[in-house]
């Protein structure tokens, strides 16, 4: 039993460096993986993630907070790996398919010290 690797594709929208992605790589264990992300992006506050058309039939994982509309495009879309939080327009009826999964990271400052961080992730299943 176990993952079937032939039926998953990870489309990873990160501005990765190339030993960046070697570790993505190795961290899929075999699961293959398409890097679509803009390496000159680095250290811009937010990263576009845009899906290619010829990816989206085939996508069952997203690392990246793309458009909503382009979740819908993705009929075998299991999980969805946003890199902020605020993920509510991805809850919405239809967005995602029934039994996906929506995994959010992000990272709490706090208020009085200005220099506390917090960093976490939240999972949940949409029904």
């Amino acid at each position: 039993m176990g993952i079937e690797n032939n039926r998953k594709l990870i489309v990873n929208c990160l501005p990765l460096t190339p030993s960046e992605q070697a570790q993505f790589m190795r961290a899929a264990k075999g699961v293959p993986q398409e890097f679509v992300g803009d390496p000159a992006q680095r250290g811009n506050m937010a990263w576009t993630a845009i899906i290619p058309e010829e990816l989206k039939a085939q996508v069952t994982a997203i690392i990246g907070n793309v458009d909503p509309g382009t979740c819908r495009q993705c009929p075998k879309l299991e999980w969805l790996q946003t890199w902020s939080a605020g993920v509510d327009k991805y809850q919405r009826p239809g967005i995602l398919q029934s039994g996906s999964m929506l995994r959010v990271e992000f990272t709490l400052i706090g208020r009085r010290t200005g220099m506390q961080a917090r960093r976490g992730s939240a999972v949940c299943v949409i029904e």
